[in-house]
Order: C-alpha cells, then structure tokens, then sequence
C-alpha cells in the first residue's frame, strides 16, 4: 500500500499592509508618526512601494480613525495598546514642549476644571530666538504653549521634575504647579494664579518644595500656599468640603 502523502501548507504572507499595521499595534509603536516615519516603515514591509500607496493606505487609515491627524504629515497612532492621545504630539509641534499646567493637574486629579485642550510649557533663552506661543488649534484639538526660561524648567532632579512616560516629556503634578506660579510672577506672561481649590493631597510636597528651592521659587511658592491656606480655612470653603 502507497503511503499517503502528506502535503505541506503553503505559507501566506500578509499582505504590506497588514504588516505594517501589525507592526503599528506593539506595544512600543511610534506614538506620532510623521509621513516620512510612516514611509520608512512601509517600504520595509515592501521596498518598491510608492508614495501614492501609501497616501492611499493614510487616507483609509484615518476614515478608520486608526490614525488621526494632528497637522499635516502628523498623526496620532490610535493602533497602539493604549491609543496615542492628543498631549504626546506638544513636542512634534514646538521642540522641547513640556506637557504641563492644567493638563497635568486636571489629569491627576488636583484640579476639577476639565479642559480637553493640551497645555503645554516650551523652553527658550534669552539669546535666541523665542519659539512660537500661544494658542495653536489642529485638527486633533487645540494647544495653549506658554514660554518659560530654559534654565528654569531644567532645574532640581529630573525625576522630581518629569514623569515617568513614553515618548513624550510630561511634568510631574509639582512641576506643573510650579510653572504655574512662574508664569503667574512673571511680567511676560498673562496666566493668572492657579486658582486655590486645587487639592494639594494630590501633590508629594517634599518633591514640591525641593523642586521649588531648585526653581527659585520657594518665595512665590510660600506666598500661594498662605493664601490658599487662609481659603481652605474659610468657612464657606468647610463648608462645602465637610463630610459627616
């Protein structure tokens, strides 16, 4: 008797599209993705793809909201595991952006007044030439940069001073509520105070006052804190934080 012949299943490979949004979806996916970044990773899924290809798959990829585009040439990978939000791209738009300020302290829990715009600190010197402020509006949603001086935004620990994320520079709650208060002393700048129900339990206060002391800000520091210490201890404030 003839033995049966075993026949081998013949491997499929995907086509370059899937591949390369397979390689979109790992966990340590670009998060932003500009469309040369893109055309480099398609081309290494098939080398003589051409550029009207890919625009095509692009085109696709953001009716799917797989992508979804910032400015143009700039996308947000909503394919990675968890999707890129609107914050990650502050530095693709203005070099060196620090998410920050009330994005950070909404996000944590220490300020109530959701904002679903981005906010975001930019370095600058005072040698070279200031980097674009103000109010940037895109297809994603809107950004509010305010200037804060090099020196200052590098000073203390790196730890105290940025969180621990990907791809991205985000301050810490401390940091955030720091550069509130410079930009609120500083005569360049029309940010008024934080506002005083901010909830300090939310913050780690010995991070807060070594990063102050670094920023040269305990003064101003202190100054906010009595205020906001008188209003805590205002009746109308116990009143409405009281639990029976």
């Amino acid at each position: 008797m003839d033995r049966a012949t075993v026949t081998k299943p013949i491997a499929v490979k995907a086509n370059w599209d899937t591949r390369l949004e397979m390689r979109l979806t790992e966990p340590n996916a670009a998060r932003v993705l500009n469309t040369l970044t893109l055309f480099r990773l398609a081309r290494h899924e098939q080398s003589t793809l051409s550029r009207a290809s890919l625009e095509r798959w692009i085109t696709d990829a953001l009716a799917a909201k797989r992508l979804i585009k910032v400015v143009r040439g700039l996308y947000l990978n909503r394919m990675t595991t968890p999707p890129a939000e609107l914050t990650e791209a502050a530095g693709w738009l203005r070099p060196g952006a620090i998410v920050s300020l009330q994005t950070v302290l909404g996000d944590c829990g220490a300020w109530n007044n959701f904002t679903d715009a981005a906010t975001a600190v930019v370095p600058f010197s005072f040698d070279a030439v200031r980097p674009s402020l103000g109010t940037r509006s895109t297809q994603a949603g809107q950004f509010h940069f305010r200037g804060i001086p090099e020196a200052v935004l590098l000073a203390g620990r790196e730890a105290d001073r940025l969180a621990d994320v990907y791809g991205y520079l985000r301050a810490t709650p401390e940091a955030a509520l720091l550069h509130w208060i410079y930009l609120a002393n500083s005569p360049r700048s029309n940010l008024s105070a934080p506002p005083l129900d901010i909830d300090l339990d939310d913050l780690n206060l010995p991070r807060l006052q070594r990063l102050a002391k670094a920023m040269q800000l305990e003064d101003a520091l202190n100054k906010w804190l009595e205020v906001k210490h008188a209003y805590d201890e205002s009746p109308s404030v116990a009143e409405q934080t009281w639990i029976p």
